[in-house]
């Protein structure tokens, strides 16, 4: 067990985790099982927490290995929120090895890990963003930025923003490599059953079996470590099945990594490892979430929805091709 998150180190806990009428998260081992079971709501009563939904459930004290008490937040935020403003939080839980600014233009680079981390984000409002900088000038900066790094120029494009930018460097050879949805939820309203049948395992950090997984190489686990992250392990009788990644900025958590074992594909370990990690986000006392998917992974999208997830707004990637 020495990969569950250090934040949750296992303790002697007190006879009841939290005054009565606090809002807790309190993690549960059962006798002669590997995996955690992790109940979020209100305590009312020393074994007794009450869920979002009205169900309530009954615990062991002596099964407690960790508890915190989770804020109430006094004032709900509109749910309306800047898509630039978004897509800064989101830069930061995905940070790139390097990042130069022409203006607000961000240019990011990863040794090739990723096209988010390895694009240009036209940040500085609608039109063209604000590069500072005559735009033609501005274009090829950013095309010989790449160039020395020997990789491709590639913008991250935003429709509802850019649309003159988009037809500007279309012009020049760009071409968009399909579309993103941006999806986001208030974690308070998501659709999570009970999931004390489920074994997950939760790490500060990506580990191997994680990593193979994704088949990832270090420049991959480099980038992530440098966001304040939880990494689940989602098992099937001692088996990774499913892993996903939640990243933690200012008040957002942000939704990656998720992926199901070849084998295991179209068995609902898709669904229950996004369960698990929308639970897991909710006992950290983070209120919203994200996620980026491809707009024709039909069935990702029906996992995230049924979960409460809407979409936000769209992003390309445009390439120039040469």
């Amino acid at each position: 067990m020495s990969e569950i998150s250090a934040a949750l180190t296992p303790a002697v806990p007190p006879p009841s985790p939290g005054p009565v009428g606090a809002r807790v998260s309190i993690r549960l081992q059962m006798p002669g099982e590997d995996g955690y079971h992790d109940l979020l709501g209100y305590l009312e009563a020393g074994n007794l927490v009450r869920r979002k939904d009205g169900t309530t459930t009954n615990f062991d004290p002596a099964h407690v290995v960790a508890w915190r008490q989770v804020p109430i937040s006094p004032t709900t935020r509109s749910s309306a929120f800047d898509i630039e403003s978004l897509e800064k939080i989101a830069q930061q839980n995905w940070m790139p090895e390097k990042i130069e600014e022409i203006g607000q233009w961000q240019l990011r680079s990863n040794k090739g890990f990723s096209f988010r981390a390895n694009s240009t984000l036209p940040l500085g409002g609608k039109g063209f963003g604000a590069p500072g900088i005559e735009l033609t000038q501005a274009i090829s900066r950013v095309i010989d930025f790449y160039s020395d790094l020997k990789q491709p120029a590639i913008f991250q494009i935003l429709p509802s923003i850019h649309q003159e930018l988009e037809r500007s460097i279309a012009a020049l050879g760009f071409r968009s490599k399909g579309e993103v949805r941006f999806e986001t939820i208030r974690i308070e309203n998501a659709v999570i059953p009970d999931l004390k049948d489920l074994e997950v395992r939760i790490s500060d950090h990506p580990t191997d079996e994680w990593l193979d997984l994704h088949a990832d190489t270090a420049v991959g686990a480099e980038l992530m470590l440098r966001t304040p992250s939880k990494y689940l392990h989602l098992y099937e009788q001692s088996e990774l099945v499913a892993t996903s990644r939640a990243a933690f900025t200012e008040d957002w958590a942000g939704i990656s990594r998720v992926r199901v074992k070849q084998e295991k594909q179209g068995q609902g370990m898709g669904r229950k490892i996004m369960l698990a990690t929308v639970n897991e986000i909710e006992s950290n006392g983070v209120e919203r979430a994200f996620l980026q998917v491809e707009s024709e992974n039909v069935n990702a999208l029906a996992i995230y929805h049924s979960i409460g997830f809407s979409l936000h707004h769209y992003l390309n990637y445009s390439i120039l091709e040469n």
